[in-house]
């Protein structure tokens, strides 16, 4: 029974020796997350010590009112103790006046946030920045502007809409869907300068439609696969219709299909695949048997 009692001492104190202290230095009184989970709130020295119980990558954010929020990542090897510097900087508070929302603000291409209204405020570096405000559909509008710590500083903005464009490209313009696991499938790629609905129809030469899609599209790259199937060999128009309340915008591309293009690539990667597990399997039995 003792010596029970001496195992279990001893397995208890391994356990406790292979744990993970993160001793996070930051601001005092701030609010520490691991992984998105609230761990604690920094003493009057700005430390917290977390105790972690896995190993790895582990996300540490720590958060303050009138500092901009730190984001930073500790990689733990083995067990023991590591010290973590969060430093805060301090930060001044952003509310934007804006004809649109939300608005998303960025401070020299780093995200600051997104706001949804003008009771948002976000908080923002003290010092002099340049701000880009972005909302979906508009011309982005950069501002020199000024923050102080503690203090709130309010923007008017005016964003200009964008003129609905759109370019279409088609790859690969020719394709066989024949089930050769080669060109099986096209994609059609359709930029647009802001959000609209979308219309792409594959027409043949009576300008008859023979496949039609339609949906949400997005401002920047939107990407359409297309099968072919139930369509037979030939040279089609792909037209691609945008709309928005005010504005219509049409534009063309063309396709080909032809299946007789068959190439050996599934008969190669099923063979070549069948060749690996077959290696592996004769390695797994040779190490088996010894």
């Amino acid at each position: 029974m003792k010596k029970l009692c001496v195992f279990a001492f001893l397995l208890a104190a391994v356990l406790v020796g292979a744990s993970y202290v993160v001793v996070v230095n930051t601001e005092p009184f701030a609010n520490v997350y691991v992984n998105g989970i609230y761990a604690g709130i920094a003493d009057i020295n700005g430390v917290l010590q977390i105790t972690l119980s896995s190993s790895g990558q582990h996300r540490i954010t720590v958060s303050k009112s009138w500092y901009v929020v730190f984001d930073g990542f500790v990689y733990l090897s083995q067990p023991g103790q590591i010290i973590f510097y969060a430093p805060l900087r301090r930060a001044g508070s952003l509310r934007v006046y804006s004809n649109v929302y939300p608005v998303e603000v960025y401070s020299e291409d780093k995200f600051l946030g997104r706001v949804e209204s003008v009771r948002d405020t976000i908080s923002v570096p003290e010092g002099s920045q340049y701000i880009t405000f972005k909302a979906a559909g508009f011309i982005p509008e950069t501002r020199l502007l000024s923050f102080s710590y503690l203090k709130e500083t309010s923007v008017n903005i005016d964003l200009i809409e964008e003129v609905l464009s759109i370019n279409l490209k088609v790859e690969p313009s020719e394709f066989s869907p024949n089930g050769d696991w080669y060109r099986d499938n096209t994609t059609f790629y359709i930029y647009l300068s802001k959000p609209a609905q979308l219309t792409i129809s594959v027409v043949d030469s009576d300008q008859k439609i023979l496949w039609q899609w339609s949906g949400n599209g997005k401002a920047g790259s939107n990407q359409i696969v297309w099968d072919g199937k139930g369509v037979a060999d030939g040279e089609y128009t792909v037209k691609v219709r945008a709309q928005t309340e005010k504005e219509v915008f049409v534009t063309s591309g063309f396709v080909k299909i032809d299946r007789t293009h068959y190439t050996s690539t599934k008969e190669i990667i099923l063979t070549t695949t069948a060749i690996a597990l077959g290696a592996l399997l004769f390695m797994f039995l040779i190490s088996a048997a010894q």
